[in-house]
């Protein structure tokens, strides 16, 4: 596997998350590693990726801080204290999330700290999950992990002018 390092930038073309050519495709259901950022957990502010399907349409926000975990419509928790305490306030902290099967999955310097399996409308729901785009991610200095052979970049990811640049 190759994996490219990028940082994770807001742009006025890309209005952030908005715009679909801004959004990276991956199959969220069936992907190994997930979506794996480099940044800061902060206790109150969220790192936040926002989740499409295939055509482009919101499906709901992945929202994860040090405070809670969050997925729209079905997941709201407090983070538990063992993915807390791995989290540096002042360093950038490497964290996954994914979604194989239906099962949500944060891993944090690579190993699985927390996990619940959706079930019902928001296992059908997030399963759908096809391309994502970050909204917020906390710190200076952040980057995301682009598998070439897992994800594919929106016409406009990388360009100059939108949320990731090499």
């Amino acid at each position: 596997k190759q994996w490219y390092q990028r940082r994770v930038r807001g742009s006025r073309e890309c209005r952030f998350c908005y715009n679909k050519q801004c959004t990276i495709k991956q199959d969220l259901s069936t992907s190994t590693q997930g979506i794996a950022v480099r940044s800061l957990v902060k206790r109150v502010k969220y790192n936040q990726i926002w989740l499409y399907d295939a055509a482009g349409d919101r499906i709901g926000e992945f929202r994860f801080s040090k405070k809670a975990i969050h997925l729209t419509g079905c997941v709201a928790c407090r983070t538990p204290k063992e993915l807390r305490s791995k989290c540096s306030k002042t360093k950038a902290t490497n964290w996954a999330v994914s979604l194989p099967g239906g099962l949500l999955r944060i891993k944090v310097e690579g190993r699985v700290l927390y996990q619940h399996q959706l079930k019902g409308e928001c296992l059908e729901r997030y399963s759908k999950v096809a391309r994502f785009a970050f909204h917020s991610i906390q710190g200076d200095d952040t980057s995301f992990s682009f598998v070439p052979d897992q994800m594919e970049a929106g016409e406009l990811v990388g360009s100059g002018g939108c949320n990731v640049a090499e």
